[in-house]
């Protein structure tokens, strides 16, 4: 894909990001303005897509003919089936890249974001260490009390201590030696032959500030609802996609993936931050949204093709 590696379209997103955030100053609208834009960048190619997908399914009946007809014969069944397309108009692997595309950007979004979440985390917990946690404002987010946590009943407002050791091991190339200092410095992190720790009780009593300071003392971050959202969206999109765009052998192969898929997106929602849970539920429904606005639009252009050729008669 040459200049579509992930680091290089994480990196332009989160600099996208941080860009509209000095305007907006709220960064649910930014990522989803953000998300939004670089999908009505990709929309011709993606209506490309599903208008080649709909001429697929309406000789779905064709194909099946040929493949009966030269069943003892298969380099004739992918002849015919290739002259048939070629006929049609049809490119079998239209669908191919605005998958890729898709993948590469859910990859991006997924980095950009742990970039800003990992930087947004360490700046409460490094503002709560030099200036004291009662100055320490959360950012919340309608019924989230943290954006920088999952959306979840079992997460708490602040990464427990063995959360946070996996936070700083799991994000060494993007927090600076002089962040690891100072978390040192303050009794935060302790360093016993070159093993990194949490120093537990001087971390807990640190967050456990920040929660009180906030009013949060005793509550979960969240109730689960993006992470419910998310796979019933997904649930939703496959359930309109499968009946405004039947192909029976296609919806045989998909069948397990239609109860997998919305399972794993509820589990990623559940175990990432806010803000990712998010931008995969937006991107759930936008697709909801197009597909239907799409097959409302085709069908009209069928009838109104259907109508003509009635009248030339």
């Amino acid at each position: 894909m040459g200049f579509l590696n992930d680091n290089f379209i994480a990196d332009f997103f989160l600099l996208a990001v941080q860009w509209l955030y000095q305007f907006l100053q709220e960064y649910s609208l930014t990522i989803i303005i953000v998300a939004l834009f670089v999908r009505l960048l990709t929309l011709p190619m993606d209506i490309k897509q599903r208008a080649n997908s709909k001429k697929m399914v309406k000789i779905a009946p064709e194909v099946e003919s040929l493949k009966k007809r030269y069943a003892n014969n298969p380099d004739q069944i992918n002849i015919r089936v290739n002259k048939l397309y070629k006929e049609r108009g049809i490119n079998p692997m239209a669908g191919c890249l605005p998958m890729i595309l898709q993948m590469v950007f859910l990859f991006a979004f997924y980095g950009a974001l742990q970039k800003i979440a990992t930087k947004e985390t360490m700046s409460i917990v490094l503002r709560a260490a030099e200036d004291g946690a009662a100055n320490v404002q959360l950012t919340k987010w309608l019924w989230v009390n943290n954006l920088w946590q999952p959306d979840s009943g079992m997460a708490g407002v602040m990464p427990s201590a063995a959360e946070f050791l996996s936070f700083l091991q799991s994000n060494t190339n993007t927090i600076t030696p002089q962040t690891m200092g100072i978390l040192q410095s303050k009794g935060l992190v302790l360093f016993s032959e070159g093993i990194m720790s949490v120093n537990e009780a001087s971390y807990n009593a640190l967050t456990a500030g920040i929660i009180s300071a906030n009013g949060l003392t005793g509550m979960n971050n969240g109730w689960f609802i993006l992470p419910v959202l998310s796979g019933g969206s997904m649930f939703l999109q496959q359930m309109i996609s499968t009946k405004l765009n039947p192909n029976p052998s296609m919806d045989q192969q998909m069948g397990m993936m239609k109860i997998i898929y919305p399972i794993i997106s509820f589990v990623i929602c559940l175990s990432s931050n806010t803000m990712f849970a998010i931008y995969w539920t937006f991107t759930s429904l936008y697709s909801i949204l197009v597909d239907m606005i799409f097959n409302m639009i085709y069908r009209a252009k069928e009838k109104k093709q259907k109508a003509a050729v009635q009248t030339a008669q």
